[in-house]
């Protein structure tokens, strides 16, 4: 299984204060983008590498990501993969939240 990291640091630059997974990012351009290689060209990255990442989450996490199989009509993600993307977007209100709240404490 795959861990979690996070490493913070206080800067004088103001940041982004959202989390980016590459697959959460993946996952959000397919579903923007309709399709595997639309998503894999506006990343800049081949439709067989994208390919190849979103099987292998599919089997890291044991779920289906993506409706398979659809000649021709693009991708879509299984209804397991956008409640996935809920709960990262919940989670990323949230956090942004705390952030707000620790540089305001700061300040």
């Amino acid at each position: 299984m795959s861990q979690l990291t996070l490493h913070y640091a206080f800067t004088e630059q103001v940041t982004e204060t959202r989390i980016e997974h590459p697959l959460v990012t993946l996952l959000r351009t397919v579903r923007d983008q309709g399709s595997i290689l639309s998503a894999a060209k506006s990343r800049g990255m081949s439709y067989r590498y994208c390919w190849g990442e979103l099987k292998r989450w599919e089997k890291e996490l044991d779920v289906s990501l993506i409706v398979w199989g659809r000649t021709s009509k693009g991708a879509a993600l299984t209804p397991q993969a956008l409640r996935f993307l809920d709960a990262e977007e919940l989670v990323q209100k949230k956090f942004s939240e705390q952030i707000a709240q620790i540089k305001t404490h700061l300040n």
